[in-house]
């Protein structure tokens, strides 16, 4: 009993030392001092929000039809190159949003290849361009809950003289909800998170208005504030996705026999072909040649020694974090599964908010939470050195992405009966044991699959990097975003056709792992 005890106190100790910058966050935010806050609210508020609602609503509404159509002919109709499309619909998620939006704002531009004279550096074209490159976390969860849905519910259909197209707006759909929900709360928060995109279009969302009052107004206590506001409205919008799927719960029956593939018709195959190719050809095709053509033009240009050193900075940052994070999450959620105390349950929870936090509250967060510590502590001196602002580094991208690396984790700890450990303990195992004997073994490929996740995010993650990159590091993301900014895209081409390589490679393992361990129907 007081081991179990011990382990509690250790645990929360752990969380306590991760999460505690964004509680400082908000406590300093009552007591922050400001003078541009009142000009903020009064001139600037209403701009921030109505932006990016209007950002949120656009990009969620286009990543929907993008997601949901194409997981659904996938899903149920047998059709030639089925299985590549498949692959080719989750690989838009290699290309950074700012990526995406830096190659659209180019190719529509009049110096573009187009020659167009409007000016497209609007919201809503930005919205639609976001929507590219998030739609596959709707295409994957539908993916999944389409292909896991029974026959049952489509011979129910067929009972009450429903279609196939009527049986999926008034079944399948209203059963899927709670996953395509799930997607789509991803895609907000990736809409809140966006820096560098909603940056170079010039929409002023909640992190453009937190830059602007740090770096421009250099008002920390607005900037503060103003993070407060934002990370309280994505708590709630967490606790709203909560609540929804904890009220509409489905169960597919085990003796469930999987849905036949239908036969298409000519007409029906045109139109999944236009309904699949599309977005493909939209999200992946087109950036990535872009990319590739800027890159010949300007080969001769290409710092091959300074690619070569950023790549490696980003994988070693991305791989070392990575590992971090997949054993802190192991931890919290191995201790979960044998742990009778809520702890580890409301421990667990309170991580998965982590990722719904935007990477600009958690850098100021946890600047903020080292420069007190600096100023009110005379024997340490903690910023500026390079190690250490490398750990801050670290330290942030486990608060923000231990969310992303526990859910692969969670669901092959899940798949595992009570009898396992019960078996186990009767047998004297001790519990690292026992996840050495059993749960290693049997989840290597959900571990596999976490660490894959996290590396992918975190090569794509800018707003943290930017603000809290040590002096003299830098990676391609940093790069990429630097030279789109000083209006040199060409030349940030090769930059972002690595990102985009490394992650296309990696979502292609990840893909063929998901079939392997039979999450969706090939």
């Amino acid at each position: 009993m007081n081991t179990f005890k011990k382990n509690e106190k250790f645990a929360f100790l752990i969380f306590g030392i991760i999460f505690f910058p964004i509680l400082f966050l908000v406590f300093t935010s009552f007591f922050s001092e400001t003078e541009s806050l009142v000009y903020v609210f009064e001139n600037l508020l209403l701009d921030y929000s109505s932006s990016t609602f209007k950002l949120i609503i656009i990009t969620s509404v286009f990543s929907l039809i993008l997601g949901i159509i194409p997981a659904w002919y996938v899903s149920n109709f047998r059709f030639y190159g089925r299985s590549i499309i498949d692959v080719l619909l989750f690989l838009p998620l290699s290309i950074p949003t700012y990526i995406m939006a830096f190659t659209y704002a180019e190719i529509l531009s009049f110096t573009g290849p187009l020659k167009i004279k409007a000016d497209f550096l609007q919201l809503e074209i930005l919205g639609i361009i976001l929507s590219f490159s998030l739609f596959p976390y709707i295409y994957a969860v539908s993916r999944i809950s389409f292909s896991l849905m029974g026959s049952k519910f489509i011979n129910m259909g067929k009972i009450l003289g429903l279609s196939v197209y009527k049986s999926f707006f008034k079944i399948i759909i209203p059963l899927s909800k709670p996953a395509i929900f799930s997607g789509l709360f991803l895609v907000i928060m990736e809409v809140l998170n966006e820096y560098g995109a909603v940056k170079y279009f010039g929409v002023n969302t909640y992190t453009i208005g937190i830059f602007r009052t740090w770096n421009s107004m250099n008002d920390t206590g607005a900037a503060i504030q103003l993070s407060s506001i934002l990370l309280f409205i994505v708590a709630f919008l967490f606790f709203i996705e909560k609540k929804i799927n904890k009220k509409k719960l489905f169960s597919y029956l085990k003796n469930s026999n999987p849905i036949e593939l239908i036969n298409s018709t000519i007409n029906q195959k045109l139109l999944i072909y236009l309904a699949c190719l599309i977005p493909i050809i939209f999200s992946f095709f087109i950036p990535v040649l872009f990319n590739i053509s800027n890159v010949i033009d300007n080969f001769d240009k290409i710092d091959i020694s300074n690619l070569l050193q950023l790549t490696i900075n980003s994988v070693s940052i991305s791989l070392i974090s990575s590992i971090i994070i997949l054993v802190v999450s192991v931890y919290f959620l191995f201790n979960e599964r044998f742990s009778n105390s809520k702890i580890y349950f409301y421990i667990n929870q309170f991580i998965s908010l982590g990722y719904s936090i935007p990477g600009a509250v958690i850098a100021l967060a946890i600047i903020i939470y080292f420069t007190s510590i600096d100023k009110n502590i005379d024997s340490i001196n903690l910023l500026g050195n390079f190690y250490v602002y490398l750990f801050i580094l670290i330290y942030a991208y486990l608060i923000r992405f231990m969310a992303v690396g526990k859910s692969p984790i969670k669901s092959g700890f899940e798949k595992l009966p009570k009898t396992y450990d019960l078996t186990a303990e009767s047998l004297g195992l001790k519990r690292f044991k026992i996840f050495q004997k059993i749960y290693l073994p049997v989840n290597k490929l959900s571990f596999v699959s976490a660490l894959i996740l996290v590396f992918i995010d975190l090569m794509k993650e800018l707003p943290i990097i930017l603000i809290l990159r040590p002096f003299n590091f830098d990676t391609l993301a940093t790069q990429t975003y630097e030279f789109a900014i000083e209006e040199m895209l060409p030349l940030s081409s090769i930059y972002s056709l690595v990102i985009i390589f490394v992650c296309s490679i990696l979502l292609i393992i990840f893909k063929n792992i998901i079939s392997r361990i039979n999450v969706s129907r090939s």
